[in-house]
């Protein structure tokens, strides 16, 4: 796909909108040449070369023309708005291998996740295990959750975690062969099969980026005794992006600067990959026969005050964990653009993502005075029983 550089800005209220012409991307899809599109518009195929680098704009008076032909809106042309017929782009999250490498910040917010004492509330009071049990965990990542549940399950439990090469190697090394009882399974969890029946099967932050987590959660049933405990770990987006809250940012600004809702509704309509999986979460497990279904909110927040003796650790790791640390480059910035608008949202409205996103840098790079900020996850804890 090629489209040309920023040339030139439209300022319009309070927003500045860049402009990037798609006359390659169009013409290529047409399945024409420069020359062929020089002779429709009277131009020389130079001109329209130095339109397609950037190089030169076309004259305002030819916009309807070249929009026409191309049976496109002008503001289309100008990539202010997406492309209609532009072919959906995947971002590949069900693709387990395309995590590889990519989540060792992501993941620091694992410890973010429980308050141990929750967990422990919940293994005791709420599921009342009292005896050893067999625990598979899908999507095991790095072992982190696997490490926490054996802490505080009865003594001689096992865990077996499920992933792929990458993940399971990883969560090997942070086990070090320190605990008995420990196995780890390669594989995806779509074809996963087992002939051993567990105990509990739970699934952390994973099925939000699957797009058929009905058929993981199968898998998951599939995988228990009679009377098993199924859970289901997993957020609603919208209680996600709400749940931040910065003490020199006004609130509803990190609330309403950017609307998710276009992106979300074309993701679970071309992919499955959904943004509300943690409040279907309990109707799914209805649907499949699971009984005694309940659900809970996890209680952590992450609350972060200079007062705190490992203030700067979390500072740090917020930044690193929601990518505040690298700024947008050029490429990087329109990339997220072109992502967006291939999702439905308009070139002003994925700007203003970026501007709020840079806010969020900014904040923090700033020095002169400490930060106070809250982050809720928002975790809803889904659970029933085979």
């Amino acid at each position: 796909m090629a489209v040309i550089a920023l040339s030139y800005q439209i300022k319009g209220g309070h927003y500045m909108a860049t402009v990037k012409l798609k006359i390659a991307e169009l013409r290529k899809s047409k399945g024409i040449g420069q020359q062929d599109l020089a002779e429709v518009l009277g131009v020389s195929f130079q001109t329209v070369s130095k339109w397609e680098t950037g190089t030169t704009m076309p004259d305002i008076s030819l916009l309807p023309d070249i929009a026409a032909y191309f049976d496109v809106s002008v503001d289309e042309l100008l990539g202010l708005k997406p492309l209609r017929q532009q072919a959906y782009i995947p971002r590949g999250t069900d693709n387990r291998d395309n995590w590889n490498g990519k989540t060792d910040k992501l993941y620091k917010n694992r410890k973010y996740f429980w308050n141990d004492d929750y967990l422990q509330f919940l293994i005791k009071n709420v599921w009342h295990i009292e005896s050893p049990v067999d625990v598979v965990d899908f999507r095991c990542c790095d072992g982190y959750l696997g490490k926490k549940l054996l802490e505080v399950l009865p003594q001689g439990s096992t865990y077996t975690g499920l992933d792929n090469e990458y993940f399971t190697e990883k969560a090997r090394q942070n086990f070090d062969n320190a605990h008995a009882g420990v196995k780890f399974i390669v594989s995806d969890l779509y074809s996963f099969e087992t002939d051993k029946k567990y105990d509990l099967a739970i699934c952390q932050a994973g099925l939000r980026h699957m797009n058929r987590p009905m058929e993981v959660l199968k898998k998951m049933i599939a995988a228990v005794k009679k009377n098993g405990l199924v859970v289901c770990v997993d957020v609603n987006r919208e209680f996600e992006n709400d749940g931040l809250y910065m003490d020199d940012i006004p609130y509803d600004y990190l609330c309403t600067a950017f609307d998710f809702h276009k992106i979300w509704k074309k993701e679970l309509e071309c992919e499955g990959r959904d943004y509300a999986v943690g409040m279907r979460l309990p109707f799914y497990m209805q649907q499949l026969g699971l009984h005694d279904i309940d659900i809970r909110m996890n209680d952590k927040v992450m609350y972060v005050n200079p007062n705190m003796k490992d203030y700067e650790e979390k500072v740090q790791g917020f930044i690193e964990i929601n990518g505040l640390d690298e700024p947008f480059s050029i490429s990087s910035r329109e990339g997220t653009i072109e992502l967006f608008m291939n999702r439905g949202v308009d070139r002003v409205e994925a700007e203003a993502y970026i501007n709020m996103q840079a806010r969020k840098a900014e904040y923090f790079r700033d020095t002169e005075y400490k930060k106070s900020f809250l982050k809720v996850q928002g975790l809803l804890i889904t659970y029933g029983r085979e």
